[in-house]
């Protein structure tokens, strides 16, 4: 249960982001460094049952297919718009939109995640646990079916020193570190296929190693982080060729 329903009635003035980039940054100093572990719970992005609403507490709207996580609201400064609107933009246009590797060790499957919401402290086990959207805890783990009880226990995850400004929160300002444009198509050599190269991984693919980055549309050696192998997909949601999409998961 990340969210705060109070929350609800500021951010319904906000506009979902549209423009994104993922490029590296520095992270906050001593926010989670180096590798963590704790319970890995997951949640829906507006039910009763999980106190949300479809508002973030990063300021937007979300949904299930969000590739987005929740820490310990108390770790990224502990305020709320009802608590502190001042505190609550400086605290999340510092942490919303960082990146990190979750892996469920159970089944050897990870994910690309961005921090998008806070855990409610009250329900955070151990300071490294960690709430995680409900679509990309199926991707890692499995589909839950509602039950809460089903956990991921001693979910792995690390932060990347990327951001990815989908998820970042109005307003933040993101200076890239030095040479460190992960989103940028400048740096690569343009041939077909290659680093750098325009791609929709459908009809232009990248080389063998590459994958086509999302929403940048170009070749990268990053990542991948979107229609990857394993992860959900229908006919709304494609896979990156040359995976295609069986029985909903996608497979080579």
């Amino acid at each position: 249960m990340p969210s705060l329903l109070t929350l609800s009635m500021m951010v319904g003035t906000i506009a979902t982001p549209v423009v994104a980039d993922i490029y590296n940054v520095n992270v906050p100093s001593g926010f989670f460094s180096g590798p963590q572990s704790g319970i890995g719970s997951w949640y829906r992005a507006s039910t009763g049952q999980d106190s949300t609403n479809g508002q973030s507490w990063c300021g937007y709207k979300y949904y299930n297919s969000d590739p987005v996580f929740a820490p310990s609201l108390k770790a990224m400064g502990g305020a709320t718009y009802n608590s502190n609107p001042d505190a609550w933009r400086q605290q999340t246009r510092k942490y919303c939109g960082l990146e990190a590797r979750v892996t469920d060790p159970a089944t050897g499957k990870s994910q690309l995640m961005y921090i998008g919401d806070s855990f409610d402290d009250a329900w955070v086990r151990t300071p490294a646990s960690i709430d995680i959207m409900i679509d990309a805890y199926s991707n890692i783990h499995g589909n839950p079916n509602g039950d809460k009880n089903n956990v991921i226990k001693g979910v792995q995850w690390e932060l990347t020193g990327r951001v990815n400004t989908q998820y970042a929160a109005p307003g933040a300002s993101w200076p890239p570190t030095s040479g460190g444009s992960g989103g940028s198509s400048g740096g690569g050599s343009g041939s077909t296929g290659g680093l750098g190269a325009k791609c929709d991984g459908q009809t232009k693919l990248c080389n063998s190693g590459l994958t086509c980055l999302s929403p940048d549309g170009v070749c990268s050696d990053k990542a991948c982080n979107w229609g990857c192998q394993g992860w959900s997909c229908s006919s709304s949601v494609p896979c990156q060729k040359p995976s295609n999409c069986v029985s909903g998961v996608c497979s080579a």
